[in-house]
């Protein structure tokens, strides 16, 4: 039976492992729109809401209460091409919107609390099934892919000494995945869970020209339980749907950062982001029919092959006067699956991703604007080397606002 659930088991398992909020391919990591128009080299930086997500010792820069209002929208375009069954397909255009909130306040001179509610990521694809009708015997199937985490993270910054600074965030996760592909017939899995994390981080400001900072969010557990439905598990005497259980263990996240400012103007900022996918190796899978156990969960069990990752970050700040900035930045996102593992649902890929953006002060609020750019490098697996065989590949466009008022 391996052989028939062989390509599927590989969409299952590499969209599920999205809940690790931070993969490569079209799972983006990042929050905040000024951090994300600096190309996410935020760590050392660190002076707004989004601190909470890079680095929660840089909250303690904040001087007065304030509520954030955040939104960001994924638009993917991926292509999937295998020139032996004349497939030339590519994904329908969607949006993959995500919202934030967060509200914070000093208390006293050397704390700052607050609470952000945000869902870093939010993404999917839809394919065409009469384009990929080749691939499961002339039958055009549903090939689409839905995955959103919701995330709760109550923190706290606190001034140590007036130069150095320290935070943590408890990050309190939902993570919902939906998905329909074939696998002997029309296969549709429907998940939902949660896990608990925390994000520590300190920030060291010598000068108001130079700041460095360190990050590292936790690992964390989740139980992800729903439903499975398969419409050919009837041909083996099985019920057509069961319950179904993924236990996934999310990677740590270890970052650091500088932040320069060689004028009062001009701001630069550099990250090196670090990812231990390595940890990833099995993700096993449950049911309740004893039928299901022994027909599929062997085969649902499987290695991902996945190493771990290093980002490199880069961005500037421009004052063009008090209240007005522009930003740009530069990261490359190197790719974390194998050939192996290559599938078109989600798409593990290496990208060099541009982005720029801009910022309005006023004393009442603050407004910024980003949009990111992700240009994948292309993918080709083999007949023979396990994955899907093909040409892959991925751009995405990334618009996200902010605004910050001032109370």
């Amino acid at each position: 039976m391996k052989r028939f659930l062989k390509f599927p088991v590989m969409l299952v398992l590499m969209v599920a492992m999205a809940l690790g909020l931070y993969s490569n391919g079209i799972n983006l990591n990042g929050n905040g729109s000024k951090a994300i128009a600096m190309g996410g080299a935020f760590v050392g930086l660190a002076d707004d809401y989004s601190a909470v997500f890079w680095n929660p010792a840089g909250l303690t820069q904040m001087t007065q209460k304030n509520l954030a209002i955040f939104g960001t929208d994924i638009i993917p375009k991926v292509t999937y091409k295998f020139d032996l069954l004349g497939i030339d397909a590519s994904t329908e255009t969607k949006h993959y919107p995500s919202p934030g909130l967060g509200f914070f306040t000093p208390m006293g001179s050397n704390m700052v609390a607050g609470i952000y509610a945000y869902v870093p990521s939010g993404v999917g694809s839809k394919w065409k099934g009469s384009e990929l009708a080749a691939l499961s015997g002339g039958v055009a199937y549903n090939w689409e892919s839905f995955l959103g985490i919701f995330t709760l993270s109550p923190a706290v910054g606190i001034k140590v000494t007036p130069k150095f600074s320290v935070g943590m965030a408890l990050n309190l996760y939902y993570g919902m995945l939906r998905m329909d592909m074939p696998a002997l017939g029309q296969y549709e899995e429907n998940i939902k869970g949660i896990g608990v994390g925390a994000t520590f981080g300190m920030l060291f400001k010598p000068t108001s020209a130079f700041s460095i900072g360190l990050t590292f969010r936790t690992p964390y557990k989740a139980t992800l339980k729903g439903d499975a439905k398969m419409s050919g598990a009837g041909l083996f005497g099985l019920p057509t749907e069961d319950d179904a259980e993924r236990k996934i263990t999310a990677p740590l996240w270890l970052a650091g950062g500088i932040c320069l400012k060689p004028t009062s103007k001009l701001t630069l900022t550099a990250d090196l982001q670090y990812t231990n996918w390595d940890k990833m190796d099995t993700v096993p899978i449950s049911y309740s029919n004893a039928g299901w156990i022994i027909a599929f969960e062997d085969d649902l069990a499987m290695d991902l092959l996945w190493e771990d990752a290093v980002q490199i970050r880069f961005g500037m700040e421009y004052m063009v006067s008090k209240c007005f900035a522009l930003r740009a930045g530069y990261y490359f996102d190197p790719r974390v699956g194998v050939n192996e593992t290559q599938i078109i649902l989600l798409p593990e890929l290496a990208y060099n991703w541009i982005t720029f953006g801009f910022g309005i002060k006023k004393p009442k609020f603050i407004l910024d604007f980003a949009i990111e750019y992700g240009i994948g490098k292309e993918v080709e697996v083999g007949l023979f080397e396990g994955g899907m065989p093909g040409k892959h590949n991925a751009k995405l466009f990334v618009p996200n606002i902010a605004l910050t008022i001032l109370l």
